[in-house]
C-alpha cells in the first residue's frame, strides 16, 4: 500500500510539474523557488486545464494498477495451473454416477449442487464437453449440497435414490431443470413421471447408504479445497466455478494432445 500511494503521489506530481513546465516557464529558465514552485503548483491545479490534467493523471493511474493486477493474477493463475499439470489430485469416482465410457482419456469429477444456478449453468457446459468430446471424456457426478440452500441435499439425496433404480441421470437433469420447484412433493412426482417404484425411491432418500454417499462427497471436497459450487478437477487439474467451455476445452485439449505437458 505505501509503495501504490508513493506512484500515486509521485505520478500526480509528474503530471503537474509537466503541465507547469509550460505554465511557469516564462517566470524563469532556472529553478524557481519552492514557494514560488507550489504557488504556481497551487493555482494550476485550482484551474480548467490543471483539473483536467489531474482527473486524467489518476484515471490513468488507476487503470494501469488494474492492468497490473490482472497480469499479476493471470501470471498467478498460470503458475497455479501449471503446477496442477505436473502434480494432478488423484481424486476417486468411487460409487459415484458416471456418464461416458470407463476407458475415456479424461475423467471429469464434478461437485455440484443441484438448488444453485451456476451449478445448473455448469451442467449445460457438460453437456456440451460430453457431446463435442464423445468417447474421450466421462463425467462423476458428486454432490456437495451447500448449508444455505435448504433443498440442495434433499435433491442430492433424490438423485441418488432414483439411482438406485437406473435413473440417476434422468431425475438429475429434472432437479436442474426445475430448481426453483425442488421440494418433497417434486422429488416424488417426478419420481412417478420417472417410472419408479416410489416406495423403494422415498425409502432410499432417507437410508444411510444414500446419506453417507453425500457425506463421503461432502467430505472429499473439502479436502480438496472445494468449498464453493461448481467445482470441478479435469484429470485432477482444478477448475473452480461455473467456467465458460473453452476453459474446459483448453484443459481437455492439453491432456488428449500433450498427456498434460506444457
Amino acid at each position: 500500500m505505501k509503495r501504490s500511494n508513493s506512484f500515486f503521489r509521485g505520478a500526480v506530481l509528474t503530471a503537474g510539474v509537466a503541465a507547469l513546465g509550460i505554465a511557469i516557464a516564462p517566470l524563469t529558465a532556472n529553478a524557481i523557488p519552492q514557494e514560488e514552485f507550489n504557488k504556481a503548483m497551487d493555482n494550476y491545479l485550482k484551474s480548467n486545464d490543471g483539473a483536467k490534467a489531474l482527473g486524467s493523471t489518476i484515471e490513468n493511474y488507476f487503470k494501469n494498477r488494474q492492468a497490473e493486477a490482472r497480469k499479476e493474477r493471470e501470471m498467478a493463475a498460470q503458475k497455479e495451473m501449471e503446477e496442477q499439470f505436473s502434480n494432478p489430485k488423484d481424486i476417486p469416482v468411487g460409487t459415484s454416477p458416471v456418464k461416458g465410457p470407463k476407458d475415456a482419456t479424461v475423467t471429469i469429477i464434478e461437485f455440484s449442487d443441484f438448488e444453485c444456478p451456476y451449478c445448473s449453468r455448469a451442467n449445460e457446459t457438460m453437456e456440451q464437453v460430453m457431446k463435442e468430446y464423445k468417447g474421450k471424456v466421462r463425467v462423476a457426478f458428486k454432490n456437495l449440497p451447500l448449508p444455505f440452500h435448504k433443498n440442495a441435499k434433499p435433491a442430492a439425496a433424490a438423485a441418488l435414490a432414483a439411482g438406485e433404480q437406473g435413473k440417476f441421470w434422468e431425475m438429475h437433469d429434472k432437479l436442474f431443470e426445475n430448481q426453483r420447484e425442488l421440494s418433497d412433493d417434486f422429488f416424488k412426482k417426478t419420481a412417478e413421471e420417472l417410472g419408479l417404484d416410489v416406495k423403494k425411491f422415498l425409502a432410499d432418500m432417507t437410508s444411510e447408504k444414500v446419506n453417507k454417499q453425500i457425506e463421503e462427497d461432502m467430505k472429499l471436497a473439502r479436502e480438496n479445497g472445494i468449498s464453493g459450487t461448481p467445482g470441478f478437477f479435469v484429470n485432477g487439474v482444478a477448475v473452480k466455478g461455473a467456467q465458460p467451455f473453452p476453459v474446459f476445452k483448453d484443459v481437455i485439449d492439453r491432456w488428449l494432445n500433450k498427456g498434460g505437458k506444457a
